[in-house]
């Protein structure tokens, strides 16, 4: 039998998968020694703050930890 998933247990999975990334890329930050971390509750900023002076190395880090784990 094809249970189907239901809108809520989907909506769950989402959320858990979206908190997943946001941890991720704070730790890959704070590893580099970034200035970074998450925001609390649902800014309306975004979910993570990062310097200004970090944004580009934090973009850069993310797009080369993207490319080593498609390998």
């Amino acid at each position: 039998m094809n249970e189907q998933k239901s809108s809520a247990q989907k909506a769950i999975e989402s959320y858990i998968e979206h908190e997943l990334i946001v941890h991720s890329v704070v730790k890959i930050g704070r590893l580099h020694g970034l200035d970074i971390e998450p925001t609390d509750k649902n800014s309306a900023k975004g979910d993570i703050r990062v310097s200004k002076s970090d944004h580009d190395k934090l973009l850069y880090l993310v797009d080369k930890t993207i490319e080593i784990n498609r390998h």
